[in-house]
């Protein structure tokens, strides 16, 4: 290949980087307002959470006709969890993802969603958070810090990743465990197993697993994988009734700034773009394939240790619930609506 012709394709991939660029500029420029979401996770669409934020993104864009930018930032590129959810609350984030309880830090409310043993599989409990009564209910949380959940999403059933295999209950003791949050119904549960619960945001938790800092860790499927954590850990154990549930906020502020029309636009897409929820939820055998491809166990209970594991933590639940008139309310909306499917 010659010189000039080197130059030449190199001229044109820089002629076609710029122009790219300049489009997209010119885009936001025209859009009336920009709509900026954060998630922890990377930019796959093998995870539910990225293609609900490409749905949304696709949806709202059309549905605006072109005023409304929305721009995604994936992988913590706008900061932790906590630095993001502080964000949306302050107004320099839109909106951003968050498994659901750390979302607790700003209201407290939204801890009832991490009660296990509320539903059988994850096409009933995504079912029953898209009840309008749940719905409803949903609407008030995080009023008090200035957010309102844009979405609730369930990304499967839950799993801890572990570096030696948990398929026992009393495999579960002694371990420090990654639980999503500080919230009691959280960590109680594993406390009642015999593990000691570590709450640590979703970026800190592969650098965790390699360095010793903890030994499991709860997630996804979608998730672990998403992440490569089988470089760092092979193991994979469902756990019984639990369902990893991640939700979206949005600031309050910016909804009355673009006015009750555009703000009715984000709802419906927000809706509407839930539908890639229940396809990721049925492809619980492709995850689980792609997490022994690259050398991972997948290992489900035993019908016994499924029984005793919901008999040990079902009291501890219950306890926990009894605390909070708030929260016993919130509980009997979602059971209630677990009870009609």
């Amino acid at each position: 290949m010659t010189l000039r012709t080197t130059l030449g394709s190199t001229l044109r991939a820089l002629s076609c980087a710029t122009i790219f660029a300049m489009s997209t500029v010119q885009a936001a420029m025209a859009a009336d307002y920009v709509l900026k979401v954060s998630a922890p996770i990377p930019p796959t669409e093998k995870d539910v959470v990225y293609a609900w934020m490409v749905a949304f993104e696709k949806g709202v864009e059309a549905s605006s006709n072109g005023r409304i930018d929305v721009q995604l930032y994936p992988a913590n590129q706008l900061g932790q969890l906590p630095a993001a959810i502080e964000g949306v609350a302050m107004g320099t984030i839109e909106v951003t993802f968050s498994i659901i309880g750390f979302f607790s830090s700003i209201d407290p409310r939204f801890q009832v969603l991490d009660a296990g043993g509320l539903f059988s599989t994850p096409e009933m409990a995504m079912t029953s958070l898209q009840k309008p009564e749940v719905r409803e209910m949903f609407s008030d949380f995080g009023a008090s810090a200035g957010v309102q959940p844009l979405t609730v999403l369930i990304d499967g059933q839950g799993v801890v990743i572990s570096k030696d295999p948990i398929e026992h209950m009393v495999d579960f003791i002694g371990k420090k465990v990654r639980s999503g949050g500080a919230t009691p119904l959280l960590n109680e549960p594993l406390r009642a197993v015999g593990a000691s619960p570590v709450a640590m945001s979703l970026g800190e938790v592969l650098p965790a697993l390699q360095t010793g800092t903890i030994d499991a860790a709860t997630n996804s499927m979608g998730v672990v994988n998403a992440f490569k954590m089988y470089d760092a850990a092979k193991n994979v154990t469902y756990l019984p009734g639990n369902f990893t549930t991640v939700g979206a906020v949005v600031n309050k502020d910016f909804l009355a700034m673009i006015g009750p029309e555009l703000a009715e636009v984000v709802y419906a897409e927000a809706a509407k773009a839930e539908a890639v929820v229940f396809r990721h939820l049925a492809n619980v055998e492709k995850l689980d394939a792609a997490w022994e491809a690259n050398g991972g166990r997948v290992i489900r209970m035993r019908p016994t240790e499924v029984r005793t594991y919901l008999t040990t933590i079902a009291p501890v639940i219950s306890d926990l619930l009894k605390q909070s008139d708030q929260m016993q309310a919130d509980y009997d909306v979602l059971a209630r609506a677990a009870q009609s499917e």
